[in-house]
């Protein structure tokens, strides 16, 4: 039975700050936050989940979840650990490592460690090293990344090298309205986007996706982000010149 507000263990911040980055400000400035708070109660989701806050600060389960803010894992060669770090919501900040054994796991031999956080344009992907698409959404401020082979949308902030993780059936939900795609069988189906078929990424432009994180960032992610939707240029006809050249 854990005795609530209690410091953080070291081996929970040294699994935390694994997937904080500290030569990013973004994720530094997190590691600031949760080298001053205390562990205050455990979240909605298990023993593993924790939630830290102000010491004085009371928290229940029926407070709801945020955003993941960073997330990645850690290889050994007797298994692996999990660690996920919400976004601050309301001084609080919620995080889950797994197993809740990982500290047998700990002395163990590490195989290898991936995360999210420390990715940044032109690298492959974090977790299987495979090629990702990159949108800009913003030149050099924000650029918008898919994984088909993780199942994963995250947008890269240039200034403060955040990856912030995009929930898959909100963006989809955004794409289909902004296509215009009324067809349950494809518009209801969120992860036909990562999967061959209709549905599937490669049969939207970067325009259709970079217009689709617009939309969504205005009603739900609220960075601040004041681009206008872009529109495909036509394309040139080039029968007409070719019968003009035939016509001489």
């Amino acid at each position: 039975m854990e005795n609530f507000p209690r410091t953080l263990k070291e081996i929970e911040k040294k699994l935390l700050f694994s997937i904080l980055p500290s030569g990013k400000p973004g994720y530094k400035m997190y590691r600031d936050k949760i080298n001053n708070k205390f562990v205050i109660g455990f979240g909605r989701f298990g023993e593993t989940n924790l939630v830290l806050g102000n010491k004085e600060d009371k928290f229940t389960v029926q407070d709801a979840s945020s955003s993941i803010f960073a997330a990645g894992s850690i290889i050994y060669n007797e298994g692996k650990i999990e660690i996920s770090i919400n976004e601050e919501i309301d001084d609080k900040i919620e995080f889950d490592i797994s197993p809740g054994e990982y500290e047998n796991l700990f002395n163990n031999t590490e195989i290898k460690r991936w995360n999210y956080s420390e990715w940044i344009p032109g690298q492959k992907s974090p977790k299987g090293k495979s090629n990702v698409r990159e949108i800009v959404v913003v030149p050099g401020k924000y650029t918008l990344v898919i994984s088909s082979e993780e199942k994963r949308i995250w947008l890269y902030e240039f200034s403060s090298g955040i990856n912030y993780l995009i929930p898959l059936s909100n963006f989809y939900n955004q794409l289909m309205i902004l296509r215009n795609i009324r067809d349950p069988k494809i518009a209801l189906k969120p992860n036909l986007f990562f999967e061959q078929g209709m549905g599937n990424m490669s049969n939207y432009t970067d325009i259709d996706l970079r217009n689709t994180f617009i939309t969504y960032n205005k009603y739900l992610r609220k960075l601040d982000i004041k681009e206008d939707l872009m529109t495909a240029r036509p394309q040139r006809k080039k029968t007409k010149l070719f019968n003009f050249f035939r016509k001489g």
